[in-house]
């Protein structure tokens, strides 16, 4: 018995027959016929039966190998049309499959977050964006050795200057937990630029800046909820930190804290 690899190249299958060699259905056939992805050699003008040339099953193979990759109709007509087509829609595939892995990461990472609570009702962060104006403000900076030491720094603070300071207060984080070489903070009030400070503190200008920040009680586990969903907020509108981390009071809230990163656009590279 001759084989269909044995069988003249000018010979036809009936839809059943391709359907069977290619593992697409006939059904899945007709609506490839339809869009226009893979049309049959022959359509008998009496009967309507459809016939597939012996060559066709090459390009059906592709069109299964493709959609397994998860492109697009239109992607896998284009990439019929040729070697270098095909290429050129590989490539855009790819790097959307890569936005989708960083996208279900990040998703994947809030989940965890939010199973890690143990009140499911902090999970709900919602995180605001604003233009943060330049300030001018004194403050006092060291190495801690854990995030409680940073009132220390605002005992000397408030030693330095003699007086309480005129104006919001924080904690500028250069180094958090889990960064290299430990934790670094700098405890920071709102002040007069002419302030004239005593000892290790001084009087600097924070940079205006853009700023996605998160408003979250002033304590442990909701405050690192908060930097979570920070991280992931900047790994999914693309961004980059751009400066110090900042923590500051909320005097309208007391008992709240704000949590802000500064940032910029990731550059396309």
């Amino acid at each position: 018995m001759v084989g269909l690899e044995d069988a003249p190249m000018n010979r036809t299958l009936r839809i059943g027959q391709f359907a069977r060699r290619t593992g697409l259905s006939i059904r899945t056939l007709r609506f490839y016929d339809a869009v226009n992805v893979l049309r049959p050699a022959e359509v008998d003008p009496r009967t309507g039966y459809r016939h597939y040339a012996l060559h066709q099953l090459a390009s059906a193979r592709r069109v299964v190998a493709l959609r397994r990759l998860g492109l697009e109709l239109e992607e896998i007509r284009q990439a019929l049309t040729g070697e270098a087509a095909e290429r050129e829609v590989l490539v855009s595939a790819r790097a959307r499959l890569e936005r989708s892995i960083v996208r279900q990461s990040t998703q994947l990472t809030e989940l965890e977050s939010r199973l890690a609570l143990s009140d499911l009702s902090l999970a709900d962060s919602r995180i605001e964006v604003r233009r943060e104006p330049a300030r001018w403000v004194a403050g006092v900076r060291d190495r801690l050795s854990a995030a409680s030491e940073v009132e220390l720094l605002f005992a000397e603070l408030r030693r330095g200057l003699g007086w309480p300071g005129g104006g919001r207060e924080g904690v500028l984080w250069h180094r958090c937990a889990g960064d290299h070489g430990g934790l670094s903070a700098e405890a920071f009030v709102e002040v007069p630029r002419s302030t004239r400070p005593r000892g290790r503190v001084s009087v600097f200008e924070i940079p205006a800046a853009e700023l996605a920040s998160v408003h979250t009680v002033d304590d442990d586990e909701p405050a690192e909820l908060g930097y979570r969903a920070l991280r992931a907020w900047m790994v999914r509108e693309r961004q980059t930190l751009q400066g110090a981390k900042r923590e500051m009071t909320l005097p309208a809230e007391p008992g709240w804290l704000e949590i802000a990163f500064p940032f910029r656009a990731v550059a396309e590279g």
